[in-house]
């Protein structure tokens, strides 16, 4: 059985200033750093979503078991709305056109500015104009959902 455990290197003070880690998460930390690395800085993965007449981009944001949902500037919502649509998607519709967050235009909602939603499944479902799992419905250029990319689970 291999041996899981990270074992530290201290300095005289007892301040950790190394890490001995088996060789199976120091392989998975080089796969992280690489993907890391192909991003500018600040730039986030982007995940997509198209539904009728409406495209949508964003990136999770926050905790990985449970993430909010960035909504990029130009991203479009379908004017429909399905009658079984929650209160609380309709609710924030009407808020965000008050506020100017999305305008209407002849085809569908435009969001003039990035909004942060309270999960991917909100934000999917405000863009769709019905109920929407958001971690199957947002996908990233791999084809990779959120729920494949590991986020929703703790």
């Amino acid at each position: 059985m291999l041996n899981k455990q990270v074992n530290f290197i201290v300095d005289s003070q007892g301040n950790r200033v190394a890490a001995v880690v088996p060789i199976d998460i120091f392989d998975d930390l080089m796969v992280l750093q690489k993907a890391l690395m192909t991003n500018k800085p600040g730039e986030r993965e982007l995940y997509r979503f198209l539904v009728k007449d409406a495209e949508a981009s964003g990136y999770p944001v926050g905790q990985r078991y449970k993430p909010g949902f960035m909504i990029t500037q130009g991203s479009t919502a379908t004017l429909e709305q399905a009658g079984s649509l929650r209160q609380a998607v309709i609710d924030l519709r009407n808020n965000l056109l008050v506020k100017g967050v999305l305008v209407r235009t002849k085809d569908n909602y435009l969001f003039t500015d990035d909004y942060l939603f309270n999960s991917p499944s909100l934000a999917a479902s405000l863009i769709a104009g019905n109920n929407r799992s958001g971690l199957d419905a947002w996908s990233n250029d791999s084809g990779f959902t959120l729920k494949k990319s590991g986020y929703g689970k703790k």
